[in-house]
């Protein structure tokens, strides 16, 4: 067992080791700077590397909360940078965003900068990784796990995308600036970590069912992360120096966790499409995005409840349900799709038509194999903390614990358990009830009791 407990987090940078699960883990960040003044140690890291000129990204706020120093710092030391600064409210990852990055960068800078945390980070790498160039990220936020993540997620045809992408080359965390962010952000931190008890437990639910791939030091890591949050808890309420390292440092190691895994298995699941889900239908109502880690905070509640429902249901319930049950009605699936994600709804399809994961043989396979492992399954849903003991701790933060609270719909809320499961080709609690037939009682259930 790998003590991950007594583990500084330089430890894990540049670290390759084999493990037991069949697979070689490896992390391919070279420096990790979580301390007071890290923004002033920037012009060094650029001379170690032999970088000149710097890209830096930005929107309005970051670039007040850290870019101007950033700037300022690179500048006196010799270099020189460009900048880019995204105006407005917010900032969506779409194409013409990432279309007016590619048309501003220079063809002689040597290293991208982005200064902010979720969307920032993720245009950031992606722009570094397709143009062959180094990345650097400096977190203005202690709110998303992306930071240490090999992937970007995107918008594509108003579809939220994971692309491939590169971990950056350097995180830096300048305590200074992220004990400052609003507390929207430090919750949303808070959001997207509490996520892991339903992201860990639908993994281990894929494990059992479909036998996929499934490593246990993994989920020791991420459990650690989430540990590292919940002692935390008081100090960050008052954006205590300490307390907002071991968050930062908890959603670096849910990123080191993911890369090690190859992808965001570890540390996404039912939470977070449903996240997604909501993500779209902001989007589609024009309305102001609710923050990742606030909306996978609200995700995990809903994941509580889909697993308490779970725990309800007895093995003569789900063998006499298979009587009832529809078979897969791909017509009606499509126009349902057409209609819940418009304009991203030819995304959905083909990914359907792709994975086949709604066929009706596949999922007998998979019926039978519920069946087979029932007390198993029944076992592993047990571990999971309580609804209430997730609202609580949210609560206590200052966070929202219903869907209601940021604006989404009953209607929305429904429909996002029933098919939010549509956005990944990924096995949840969500696809393991409607594999059993009682998605639909499941829905109706919990949203009448999100909005009792």
């Amino acid at each position: 067992m790998i003590p991950f407990q007594t583990m500084s987090i330089t430890d894990f940078v540049n670290t390759t080791f084999p493990c037991d699960c069949g697979k070689e883990h490896r992390m391919d960040m070279d420096r990790i700077m979580v301390s007071e003044g890290a923004i002033q140690d920037i012009p060094d890291l650029m001379a170690q590397y032999g970088y000149v000129k710097a890209y830096l990204i930005a929107d309005e706020n970051t670039w007040k909360a850290a870019g101007q120093t950033v700037e300022t710092c690179i500048l006196e030391s010799g270099r020189t940078c460009q900048r880019f600064i995204f105006h407005g409210e917010s900032v969506v990852p779409d194409e013409q965003a990432m279309g007016s990055l590619l048309m501003d960068i220079p063809v002689d800078c040597d290293v991208v900068i982005a200064i902010g945390s979720g969307t920032l980070n993720d245009m950031g790498r992606f722009l570094s990784y397709k143009l062959g160039l180094d990345y650097f990220i400096v977190a203005t936020a202690p709110s998303v796990d992306g930071f240490a993540s090999g992937v970007a997620a995107l918008i594509t045809d108003n579809l939220k995308t994971t692309y491939p992408a590169h971990v950056p080359k350097a995180f830096i965390g300048d305590l200074s600036v992220l004990s400052q962010a609003p507390m929207e952000t430090i919750v949303a931190g808070v959001g997207d970590i509490i996520g892991k008890y339903t992201s860990l437990c639908d993994w281990k639910m894929s494990a059992i069912i479909n036998g996929e791939y499934y490593c246990p030091v993994l989920v020791d890591l991420v459990e650690e992360a989430v540990k590292r949050v919940c002692e935390s808890k008081a100090g960050l309420q008052s954006r205590e120096p300490e307390a907002i390292r071991s968050l930062t440092e908890a959603l670096l190691l849910s990123g080191i966790a993911m890369g090690y895994a190859g992808n965001s298995r570890p540390a996404s699941g039912s939470e977070h499409h449903m996240s997604h889900f909501w993500e779209m239908d902001f989007l589609f109502r024009g309305k102001k995005a609710v923050l990742h880690g606030i909306k996978v905070g609200i995700g995990t509640v809903v994941s509580c409840k889909l697993y308490e429902y779970l725990r309800s249901l007895s093995l003569e319930e789900i063998k006499g349900r298979q009587m009832e049950r529809e078979p897969f009605n791909r017509q009606r699936w499509e126009k349902e799709m057409r209609r819940v994600y418009q304009s991203a709804a030819d995304g959905i399809i083909r990914l359907e038509v792709e994975a086949e994961k709604n066929e009706e043989s596949k999922r007998a396979v998979r019926i039978k194999s519920i069946q087979d492992h029932w007390t198993q399954i029944q076992n592993e849903a047990k571990r999971l903390p309580g609804t209430a003991q997730i609202e609580a701790l949210l609560a206590s933060m200052g966070g929202p614990i219903r869907p209601g609270q940021v604006g989404l719909s009953r209607e929305t809320v429904y429909d996002s358990i029933l098919y939010a499961k549509e956005v990944r080709n990924r096995y949840t609690i969500l696809q393991l009830l409607w594999d059993i037939g009682l998605l639909e009682d499941a829905a109706g259930k919990i949203v009448d009791d999100l909005y009792s």
